[in-house]
């Protein structure tokens, strides 16, 4: 809640410095169907702050149990001002929906080809997370903040504010945001072909962000992965992705000291991988549990990895 309250605030400034009049969120204001009482609360003072005459998108990805069932729905109330629609387009040829385009870079799940669009001036998405723009005048315009780490840390998270609307010459600006919390993915072990000499900290950044070539940043020892952590700014959110069970083990002990310090903190195990490709399973003749720890005795497999394994199963 800090970091997207932060982010709103930030919202309010760009309002005023840019003179804003009208507002459109193209979907996912929340990423579940149930909010809780602070988010809720926590948009709406938004909405009321701000003051402008807004579009919401009900999204049918997070936030909608059914085509006409979405707790965005409730949001028409607060204001006469306030519209919820499942997608919006004006007589200025612009069209704001929610959903990934075929064309996108990053397509995952594109269900509409841009050439059924294209009688539209502008074309403005939601439902992608990393921004990207099309020279076809489509927009994908990525989440206010990182949410997950299949992102790309590199790409800026952005409001687009469009000058002379109304005008022959509308303009678009993309305004990066400086307040929502940075994203990093580090890998400790061998499985990654990656330049560690490419890739340092922004001294520039408010808050230190990972600039590298690639969504990630190679390790392959402790001291070295240690050393970077403890440079990192505490709102940083951070996922390491441990390809060696004898680097986890290590790195284990000091697990709780870095998921206290950082806003988020993900240990993904990527050498259970190779474990379970072992393991064959015969539905006919036994149940996956008892599969499992046959495999696990047989090839004493060590006590930790059984642990994992045997909670995942659950």
């Amino acid at each position: 809640m800090e970091e997207i309250n932060a982010i709103f605030d930030e919202l309010l400034i760009i309002k005023d410095r840019y003179c804003i009049n009208k507002l459109i969120i193209p979907g996912d204001s929340f990423d579940k169907v149930s909010p809780t009482s602070k988010e809720l609360d926590c948009l709406s003072t938004f909405l009321k702050k701000i003051n402008l005459p807004t579009t919401l998108i009900s999204a049918n990805s997070h936030e909608s149990t059914t085509q006409t069932e979405s707790v965005i729905n409730h949001f028409g109330i607060l204001a006469d001002t306030i519209n919820v629609v499942k997608e919006y387009h004006d007589e200025n040829k612009l069209f704001v929906g929610h959903f990934i385009m075929n064309q996108s870079t990053k397509n995952y799940g594109g269900t509409v080809d841009f050439k059924t669009l294209k009688q539209y001036r502008y074309v403005i998405l939601g439902h992608g997370h990393n921004h990207e723009i099309s020279k076809d005048n489509w927009c994908q315009l990525g989440s206010i903040r990182y949410v997950d780490f299949g992102e790309d840390p590199k790409i800026p998270k952005v409001v687009g504010i469009c000058q002379g609307y109304e005008t022959d010459r509308p303009k678009w600006l993309w305004i990066p945001l400086n307040s929502c919390y940075p994203m990093v993915n580090l890998n400790l072990g061998k499985n990654l072909d990656l330049d560690p000499s490419k890739m340092t900290l922004n001294p520039k950044s408010s808050i230190s962000q990972a600039q590298s070539t690639s969504n990630s940043r190679q390790f392959n020892d402790i001291q070295s992965i240690l050393a970077y952590l403890d440079q990192l700014d505490s709102k940083t959110k951070v996922r390491v992705i441990f390809s060696d069970y004898s680097l986890w083990r290590e790195f284990l002990p000091l697990s709780e000291t870095y998921k206290s310090k950082f806003s988020k903190f993900i240990e993904k195990k990527d050498f259970l991988i190779s474990v379970n490709r072992e393991i064959s399973i015969s539905t006919e003749t036994s149940s996956l549990k008892d599969s499992l720890i046959k495999f696990l005795e047989t090839n004493k497999i060590p006590e930790e990895i059984k642990q994992i394994l045997l909670e995942e199963l659950k």
